[in-house]
């Protein structure tokens, strides 16, 4: 029995990792066109509106102000987002509150951006989902999943930014246009990934769906015990990115 149990294991791993390619890439697409439909609280889901509602009140006592509630459509297969999309034109800093609905239920996370003259980004959040295929290299992400009080986590945004983009000072956006960075961002994911040969555009030019080479990636890094050793690296990662930033700014307190 145990000898059984020992053979048979390897297989049905084996044959889910053989199989997992062939699914994801039936079904995974990701939207050519990022359509931001504004839309009023009183019409989202009511989890997502509790949400946005407690964090618009946050992020107005951190200076930013709230640019709009859009409806973001379908950017990914059986998801619909929603974005509560913020500035601060005094900093040039950025924030929003992603929200996905799903099949198991919404999510949301908070996020802190900045962007620079140089072509780079930093963006600082509290999302736990880790990318299954290549991240921008001009996008440094920090996923802090333990952090959830915006005005600590801007903290720690502005330390990372201090840290890894010295003496450059953010760009803002014109006022009333302000959303149009978010949608570039997201339209820019599909470009990018099917350069690299990782998506290719659909015939209809409406949506990335991947490649074989992309399929087997984003299958076998989100599958178990992949995904578990790619959690545990991420959240040791980001514990000693802290850690990091507490020491630099306690050396700054003392030289002060």
């Amino acid at each position: 029995m145990f000898k059984s149990i020992v053979w048979i294991a390897p297989f049905i791993a084996g044959t889910i990792y053989a199989l997992a390619p062939f699914l994801v890439r039936s079904a995974f697409r990701v939207a050519a066109r990022c359509e931001l439909e504004p839309i009023a609280l009183d019409r989202l889901h009511k989890e997502i509106s509790a949400e946005f509602n407690r964090r618009i009140a946050e992020f107005a006592n951190l200076g930013f102000e709230l640019v709009g509630t859009f409806d973001c459509g379908a950017l990914t297969s059986d998801t619909r987002s929603y974005v509560a999309y913020f500035c601060n034109h005094a900093t040039n800093e950025f924030a929003n509150v992603t929200a996905m609905a799903r099949p198991n239920g919404p999510a949301s996370y908070i996020e802190f951006s900045s962007q620079f003259s140089n072509g780079r980004s930093i963006e600082t959040n509290t999302n736990a989902i880790l990318p299954l295929l290549p991240a921008n290299p001009n996008h440094q992400v920090f996923r802090f999943e333990s952090i959830d009080e915006p005005r600590t986590l801007l903290q720690v945004h502005r330390q990372v930014v201090e840290k890894y983009a010295p003496g450059l000072c953010p760009l803002g956006e014109p006022r009333d246009t302000e959303i149009q960075r978010y949608a570039r961002i997201v339209e820019g994911c599909g470009p990018r990934l099917a350069a690299a040969e990782y998506m290719t555009l659909d015939d209809g030019g409406e949506a990335f769906r991947l490649t074989w080479k992309g399929a087997v990636r984003m299958a076998w890094l989100g599958l178990w015990p992949v995904t578990f050793v790619r959690r545990a690296i991420h959240r040791h990662a980001m514990q000693s990115e802290l850690k990091s930033l507490q020491t630099r700014a306690e050396a700054a307190l003392q030289k002060a």
